[in-house]
């Protein structure tokens, strides 16, 4: 089975609109916000701080939606929830302006915090809040999605291979028996014998239920409670005592014997 591929790309989206954030907000406090108490250096770092604030914030926003993605929410009910959140975190967010500067600026020797949501730039935060966590739940989403997918073809690949073929083993070689060559199972004990094309035997360690179970239905019929035999190789069918047939297979000179609890299926099916 291949490794799932994981989406590396979304991730890396994510890190670019942090880096520009960052940058936006650099050249805005720098050249744009003009005050004694701040020097350019000290701008540079609350810059830094206050972008790593938003970061570790929008980290705890996705473990959330990384709950509710693992437990297949509704996509409406994540965006809405993730907006919700969203505007929260953004104004908890703002609230680390001022004590950002308060910590770094030695000129600020009072921690003014104005809990108003208005005061802060909270709806500029929310939207970029917002966009990162839609963006984290569509490529987490797409992720998972892909990985489905993956496990999907790869079920189908092995349930195929599965149905075409039956590994054997012949001394201490593994082959792979196509099971359109099988002309009869039958019982030995314990073991189960096939019979291919070429008149060859192997045993497998498997009863005749499970060889039902797994076989094509449409051309592997049980006529014993001891044989399963493949309808393509059928050469003559010839009734026999007690309302029962027996059947001749293509390569092989003795009949295979169909017993009563059988036949009556084996008539319809065939259609004699």
């Amino acid at each position: 089975m291949t490794k799932n591929k994981h989406i590396y790309l979304p991730k890396k989206v994510l890190g670019i609109a942090w880096f520009i954030y960052w940058v936006l907000l650099v050249i805005i406090n720098i050249f744009y916000f003009k005050s004694d108490n701040y020097t350019k250096p000290l701008l540079f770092l609350w810059t830094i701080l206050f972008t790593g604030c938003g970061i570790a914030i929008f980290y705890g926003l996705s473990l959330i939606y990384k709950r509710l993605i693992k437990a297949k929410a509704k996509t409406v009910k994540i965006i809405v929830v993730s907006v919700v959140l969203s505007v929260v975190s953004a104004y908890i967010w703002s609230l680390f302006e001022p004590i950002i500067s308060w910590v770094i600026n030695p000129n600020i020797t009072v921690l003014e915090i104005k809990w108003d949501i208005g005061s802060r730039g909270t709806f500029s935060q929310s939207f970029i809040m917002a966009f990162f966590s839609v963006s984290y739940f569509f490529s987490k989403k797409i992720e998972q999605l892909t990985a489905e997918k993956n496990i999907i073809d790869n079920t189908v690949q092995e349930t195929s291979t599965a149905q075409n073929t039956v590994t054997v083993y012949v001394k201490n070689d593994i082959f792979l028996l196509p099971i359109s060559s099988i002309k009869k199972i039958s019982v030995n004990g314990n073991y189960s014998v096939l019979i291919d094309h070429e008149n060859s035997k192997y045993e497998l360690k498997k009863t005749l239920k499970k060889w039902e179970s797994e076989l094509p239905i449409d051309c592997f019929k049980r006529i014993h409670r001891s044989t399963i035999i493949n309808t393509n190789f059928i050469e003559k069918i010839e009734p026999w005592h007690n309302y029962s047939y027996r059947i001749k297979l293509k390569g092989i000179d003795h009949t295979e014997d169909v017993s009563r609890r059988y036949a009556a299926l084996l008539k319809k099916e065939l259609k004699l």
